[in-house]
C-alpha cells in the first residue's frame, strides 16, 4: 500500500456538517439552543440553575465585557479562574466577538505560567484573586500589554471584578463575521511528554467532535444530566462541560472539583445525571468507597465513560461485577480535541480502546510508514475533522506531528484480528529490552492486582553492565510498610513466571507519583 496516498487522501468517512464557510461556533450552538430548548436547564450550579435562554444572555453580557476592555478578533483571553457560571459564559462570548479564549489552570508552576501567559500575547487574563498579584507581576515584565481583571470582588484589589462588571453589560451583541476556518480557541496539553504546548483549534472542530461523538456515538440528547469529572481547562473538560449541553440540549452539573469522593456519589445521588464521564483514578475512589454493608447504586446511570488514560483492566472488572455496566473506555487527544477511537456503548471488549468511531480514519505504522499486522506494535495516525490546526509557534513540532490531513499522536498500539485497538503507551514511554518491546501499562496493571500496592509507574534503567531493565515506583496501600522484605514479596509476586525481559530489577517506594494537572502520569520526570 502507498503511504503517502493514503495519508494524502481526503477522509472518506468525514461528516458533512452542512455549514457554510462563514460561520461562528458561538453563535451556531447558542441559535440552535434558542429555537429548540431555550427554556430547557443547561447548567446546574451550587446556589445556581441556568436555562439556555438565560445562559444565551449572560454569553452577549460575557462578549460586551469583552468588547469594552477593547478585546478584538484573534486575539487571546486567558481564562485562569474556578469553573462555574461566569466561566462558560466568558469562554462562549469570546468565541462569538471572534476572540480566542485560553483556560489554563493556576496551579501550573511559577515558570509555567510564565511562559504561557508571554506565549499567548493576552490582550486580556481573569484570574481569581489569590494569584492576581502574581499574574500581575509576571506581566509587568512581559512584552505585552495585558489587562488583569479579577473574577469576583476583593476588597485588596482595586477595580471591579468580572462578576460586577458582567451585571451592567447589554445583554445583546452581534455575532463576529468569522469562518470556518478561524481559530476559535486553544487548549494547552498537560505536559504528559514535556513542557504544555498550545494547540490551535479552528470553529469547525468542536462542531465535528459534537456530531461524530456526541451525537451520533453516545446518542446524547436534551433529557441527559451530564456529569463530568474532567477539569474544564483540558479539552475533555470543554466538550463535556461546555460543547456537548449546548450541542444536545442536555443539562451539565457543575462544580469546581470533587477533592471529596463523597461529594461525588452525592451529587450522583442527588442530581441523578444519566452520563457520567470521569477517568480511571476516579472510578478506582469511587469502588473503593462500595462495601457489602452499604452498596453503591446509580440507577440513572445509562453511560459510564472513562477518558484521559488508560482504563486499569482491574477497575472495568470490578465495575462490572458490581454495577451490572461497562465502563467505555476509548483514545483521545487534545491535538484531536476528543476521542476518536471507543469502545461501542453497547459492546465493550475488556482490555481494549475499542474502534474508530465513524467520521475518523485510524492507521497503524511501522517505522517504514507501513500498515503492521495485527498483534504487532505500530505508530497510531488519525485522520478527522477535529485535528488541530498547529501546535502555536511550534513549527517543528507541528510538522512532525500534523501530516497533511493525519495526525501523527505518538501513541503506539496494536490491533487484533476483529479490528479492536490496543493502547501500549507513548512512543516515548514504550521501553526496548532483549530485542523485544516492552508496554509499560501492561507491567503497571499486573503490579496493581497486587494486594500491596495502590499505584504504580514503570520505567526504564540501565544497569552497572549498561544493560536495559525495569524499574517500579509503587505507592502502597495505607498500613503497607515499606521494607527490603516488602519490596521482595511485590518482586516475586511478579516476576515469577514471567520471561526476563519482563522482570523488574528495582522497587523504589514513594509516596506520591509525578502527575499533571490533568491527571495523566509523567513517566518523563521518573526517567
Amino acid at each position: 500500500m502507498d503511504t503517502l496516498n493514503v495519508r494524502g487522501n481526503d477522509n472518506p468517512n468525514a461528516i458533512n456538517l452542512g455549514i457554510t464557510r462563514e460561520f461562528n461556533l458561538t453563535g451556531h450552538l447558542l441559535s440552535k439552543a434558542l429555537e429548540e430548548w431555550p427554556e430547557n436547564i443547561a447548567i446546574v450550579a451550587p446556589g445556581r440553575t441556568v436555562t439556555f435562554s438565560e445562559l444565551n444572555n449572560l454569553v452577549n453580557k460575557a462578549g460586551n465585557f469583552l468588547l469594552k476592555h477593547k478585546v478584538r478578533i484573534e486575539e487571546r483571553v486567558v481564562l485562569l479562574f474556578e469553573e462555574g457560571v461566569d466561566f462558560l459564559a466568558l469562554y462562549l462570548g469570546c468565541i462569538k466577538i471572534g476572540a480566542v479564549p485560553v483556560a489554563i489552570h493556576k496551579n501550573f508552576k511559577l515558570h509555567e505560567l510564565r511562559y504561557i501567559l508571554d506565549d499567548t500575547r493576552a490582550s486580556l487574563a481573569v484570574v481569581t484573586a489569590d494569584i492576581f498579584l502574581e499574574v500581575k507581576n509576571i506581566c509587568k515584565d512581559l512584552a505585552w500589554n495585558t489587562q488583569i481583571i479579577v473574577d469576583k470582588p476583593n476588597s485588596n484589589i482595586a477595580g471591579a471584578s468580572l462578576a460586577e462588571e458582567l451585571e451592567d453589560m447589554n445583554n445583546e451583541l452581534n455575532v463576529a463575521p468569522t469562518t470556518t476556518d478561524d481559530v476559535a480557541l486553544w487548549i494547552y496539553t498537560q505536559g504528559t511528554s514535556g513542557f504544555p504546548k498550545a494547540t490551535v483549534h479552528i470553529h469547525r472542530s468542536p462542531l465535528y467532535v459534537c456530531q461524530a461523538y456526541a451525537q451520533n456515538f453516545i446518542s446524547l440528547n436534551r433529557e441527559d444530566i451530564i456529569l463530568s469529572t474532567s477539569p474544564i481547562y483540558s479539552n475533555l473538560g470543554i466538550m463535556e462541560k461546555i460543547f456537548f449541553p449546548l450541542c444536545s440540549g442536555a443539562t451539565v452539573l457543575l462544580r469546581e472539583n470533587y477533592e471529596l469522593v463523597e461529594d461525588l456519589i452525592d451529587d450522583i445521588n442527588t442530581h441523578k445525571p444519566t452520563v457520567f464521564f470521569g477517568d480511571p483514578n476516579t472510578y478506582a475512589r469511587i469502588l473503593a468507597q462500595n462495601s457489602e454493608d452499604e452498596p453503591l447504586e446509580f440507577p440513572s446511570l445509562r453511560l459510564c465513560i472513562s477518558g484521559g488514560q488508560t482504563l486499569p483492566l482491574s477497575t472495568q472488572l470490578i465495575w462490572e461485577k458490581h454495577f451490572l455496566r461497562n465502563i467505555i473506555d476509548g483514545l483521545s487527544s487534545t491535538e484531536e480535541l476528543y476521542t476518536y477511537i471507543s469502545n461501542s456503548t453497547d459492546k465493550v471488549r475488556i482490555g481494549s480502546v475499542g474502534k474508530p468511531i465513524n467520521g475518523y480514519l485510524v492507521r497503524l505504522e511501522n517505522k517504514d510508514g507501513q500498515p503492521v499486522q495485527p498483534g504487532q506494535y505500530g505508530n497510531l495516525l488519525v485522520n478527522g475533522g477535529s485535528m488541530a490546526k498547529e501546535f502555536w509557534n511550534k513549527r517543528k513540532k507541528s510538522s512532525r506531528s500534523i501530516l497533511g490531513t493525519w495526525l501523527d499522536t505518538g501513541d503506539k498500539c496494536t490491533i487484533d484480528e476483529d479490528g479492536y485497538f490496543y493502547f501500549m503507551g507513548k512512543k516515548e514511554d514504550m521501553i526496548y529490552i532483549d530485542g523485544q518491546w516492552v508496554s509499560p501499562l501492561d507491567v503497571e496493571d499486573n503490579l496493581l492486582r497486587l494486594p500491596q500496592v495502590d499505584q504504580a509507574a514503570v520505567v526504564s534503567a540501565m544497569d552497572n553492565s549498561d544493560r536495559m531493565h525495569l524499574r517500579a515506583y509503587i505507592v502502597l496501600r495505607p498500613n503497607i510498610e515499606p521494607s527490603g522484605e516488602t519490596a521482595n514479596a511485590i518482586k516475586y509476586a511478579y516476576n515469577n513466571n514471567q520471561p526476563p525481559y519482563l522482570q523488574i530489577k528495582w522497587i523504589e517506594f514513594v509516596p506520591s507519583l509525578p502527575y499533571s494537572i490533568n491527571g495523566k502520569l509523567q513517566r518523563y520526570k521518573l526517567r
